[in-house]
């Protein structure tokens, strides 16, 4: 096991995140690839926020 530190999402990223999910809760590699650009996250940091968004949502 890696000992990574858990990175929190700011506000302004959860807000572009939260706006994309409203429009589309599972985006493709194309559009999270965008998105992690654009937030400077992981695009595997933003699969698993939508995962978890969409188990939420449940």
């Amino acid at each position: 096991m890696d000992n990574k530190k858990r990175i929190r999402t700011t506000p302004e990223q959860v807000a572009l995140l939260e706006d994309t999910f409203k429009t589309n809760p599972s985006p493709n590699s194309k559009i999270r690839e965008a998105l992690a650009e654009k937030l400077n996250m992981s695009e595997r940091t933003i699969q698993i926020w939508f995962q978890n968004r969409r188990a939420k949502k449940k």
